[in-house]
């Protein structure tokens, strides 16, 4: 195993940048496993990428192969701390579960593979095989097709079935609530599993009127819908999507009216018709996925958190998100007292959400805590 030489780390962060790399042996290639030292004393072990900003990525801290033994391993602790969330969860989340570059959402005996680090693309077949051989995967499907991601990589974008097959819709349960979910054309792996928990709290705290907003396949509105006292309309942009709710809505014999248009044009058009709601849900795509656009998101996010105040009924209820981790907590709360300066309504904050426990936050690694919400009742 070659060595990578860096200054002194005062932290035990699984990233090492560029700008700390000293001396890397000779023969060293892209993508390789690294021994890295500090000063004549190892560090740890891990992927090796000198055309990437982030030049390696570390899995162990010993001087450890990246073989199949180790991957069994990782992936049987990280099914082991998921136990009790049923037959769909995130299985691997990355850096967070020890595998770097990793993401395998289990969709019950099919699964999605996402591999967005180099080191982890040369090792791909090795994570196919313990999938098959370990969790008993009828059809993996390798659904690497976010290009931003992959390039920072050198990779490009691929998406393939590579064992067994997978079929055209896959039906999940989640919380008493079933879904039909396109692995293939759905958005991410088919399924946003890092909402359930704020979903669980939008169905305890949901009133009246309902309008969720960004709805993709119907999922909050479902769980909102739950409740006899409430009535659900869903808008998203997406005709496959709003099909896909629609379906969603009739397996679950839950009334919802969905709507196929732009979110932004039907706020603005419930505003100039003094239309309200009791609650409105706006869990919107991320708007940056770059530090130098965080500003030019935070301006999107403050304004469609502007419009849906407009729009919101005295002691109604706001569920707003962002998935963008380069918005921190602290923007997010900032953006939105702007935005009710601006409405000329007052909030207060009745709950904080987060992400789902099958996408884990070490507390050496942050950066995977970038899901972020706030339940927000007007008064």
């Amino acid at each position: 195993m070659k060595k990578v030489i860096v200054h002194r780390r005062h932290t035990n962060h699984p990233w090492i940048f560029s700008n700390e790399v000293i001396r890397v042996e000779d023969g060293v290639v892209p993508g390789a496993v690294v021994r890295v030292e500090e000063r004549r004393k190892t560090v740890g072990s891990g992927f090796y990428n000198p055309h990437s900003l982030i030049a390696v990525r570390l899995f162990s801290a010993d001087k450890q192969d990246f073989d199949a033994a180790l991957i069994k391993e990782r992936m049987r602790k990280a099914n082991d701390i998921r136990n009790g969330l049923g037959d769909t969860y995130r299985l691997v989340f990355s850096e967070s579960d020890g595998l770097p570059g990793l993401v395998v959402d289990k969709y019950d005996k099919y699964f999605v593979v996402q591999i967005n680090a180099l080191g982890m693309e040369l090792n791909k077949d090795k994570i196919f095989k313990v999938l098959v051989d370990d969790f008993s995967a009828s059809g993996i499907y390798e659904k690497n097709d976010e290009e931003g991601l992959r390039s920072l990589e050198g990779l490009e974008p691929r998406a393939a079935v590579v064992h067994g097959t997978i079929p055209e819709q896959v039906e999940i349960e989640q919380d008493g609530v079933k879904f039909l979910v396109d692995l293939v054309n759905g958005q991410k792996t088919g399924f946003f599993l890092d909402q359930r928990l704020n979903r669980q709290r939008v169905r305890d705290l949901a009133h009246g009127e309902v309008l969720d907003c960004f709805c993709y396949t119907g999922a909050f509105s479902l769980y909102a819908g739950q409740k006899v006292d409430v009535k659900v309309t869903g808008v998203d942009s997406s005709e496959p999507a709003i099909r896909l709710a629609q379906e969603n809505a009739r397996l679950n014999k839950v009334e919802v009216q969905f709507s196929c248009q732009d979110v932004f044009d039907v706020l603005n058009a419930y505003a100039r018709e003094n239309r309200a709601f009791d609650t409105i849900i706006l869990d919107p795509p991320s708007f940056t996925k770059s530090r130098k656009k965080k500003f030019a998101a935070l301006r999107g996010y403050k304004q469609i958190n502007l419009k849906a105040m407009q729009v919101l009924r005295e002691g109604g209820l706001l569920f707003t998100s962002s998935c963008s981790y380069h918005i921190s907590m602290e923007d997010f709360i900032t953006m939105l007292q702007g935005a009710a300066s601006d409405a000329k309504k007052a909030f207060r904050i009745i709950d904080h959400g987060r992400q789902a426990p099958d996408h884990p936050v070490p507390l050496n690694f942050p950066e995977s805590e970038y899901l972020k919400a706030l339940f927000l009742q007007m008064v």
